[in-house]
C-alpha cells in the first residue's frame, strides 16, 4: 500500500485538494476543475478535467502558494493568467 498525504482547504469559494505519494502529486481546484500535478512526467496543469496539458514551473511549494494568490487576488479562476503565472 502507497503512503499517501492528503490535505483539504478553502481559499475564498474554492476548494483546494492536495493528493501525495512517494513519487506523485496533485493540486486539484474545485468545482474549476483545474489540477496541476506530475503524473506521466514533468509537472502540468489541466486547464480543465481531461483536457490538454501545458507545462507548467518545477517548484512544488511556489506552485501552491501561487494558486493561492491568484485565487485571492481575483476572487476567482481566470484560467490564461493562472496558466501564465505558472510558467
Amino acid at each position: 500500500m502507497k503512503k499517501e498525504i492528503r490535505e483539504k482547504f478553502k481559499v475564498l469559494d474554492k476548494d483546494i485538494q492536495i493528493r501525495e505519494s512517494q513519487r506523485e502529486w496533485a493540486i486539484t481546484i474545485l468545482p474549476d476543475g483545474i489540477r496541476i500535478d506530475n503524473f506521466h512526467g514533468l509537472m502540468h496543469i489541466h486547464l480543465e478535467l481531461g483536457g490538454k496539458k501545458h507545462p507548467t514551473i518545477e517548484n512544488k511549494p511556489k506552485i501552491r502558494e501561487i494558486v493561492i494568490s491568484h485565487i485571492e487576488k481575483n476572487s476567482k479562476i481566470i484560467k490564461k493568467e493562472l496558466r501564465e503565472e505558472l510558467r
